[in-house]
């Protein structure tokens, strides 16, 4: 008989050439918190927004055909503020098939980020 394990959560761990400037894009651009920054100068960090937390460790970015995505309460805040300070869209808000409403980003690393909103969530 196997033992059974749990997950409390993932954290996804990207690749960055300065952990301090991309914790900080995040905080003042779209409004996440910083969880921790470790090392001086520092070397690995996080970011949250709510319960979800994205690590950044310093290297050399690992960019591709993927992307990081958000699922929001209220997609309209984060597009306006997006908007406002000036990110890159790559793709204005739109519904999907699948109940969605999303809308694309990318980050001062060239990391593709994704918004996304249930139909009906908003509170």
């Amino acid at each position: 008989m196997s033992k059974s394990f749990r997950c409390s959560a993932v954290y996804p761990t990207l690749a960055v050439p300065s952990v301090l400037d991309t914790c900080n894009w995040y905080v003042d651009l779209l409004g996440f918190s910083i969880r921790f920054v470790w090392g001086e100068p520092p070397t690995h960090g996080a970011i949250l927004l709510d319960a979800a937390c994205v690590h950044f460790w310093q290297g050399e970015p690992q960019l591709g055909a993927n992307w990081l995505y958000f699922d929001v309460n209220d997609l309209d805040v984060v597009y306006d503020r997006a908007m406002a300070n000036q990110v890159e869209i790559t793709r204005a808000p739109e519904i999907y098939p699948w109940g969605m409403r999303e809308f694309n980003a990318v980050d001062l690393n060239g990391y593709n980020i994704r918004f996304g909103q249930h139909m009906g969530s908003a509170d």
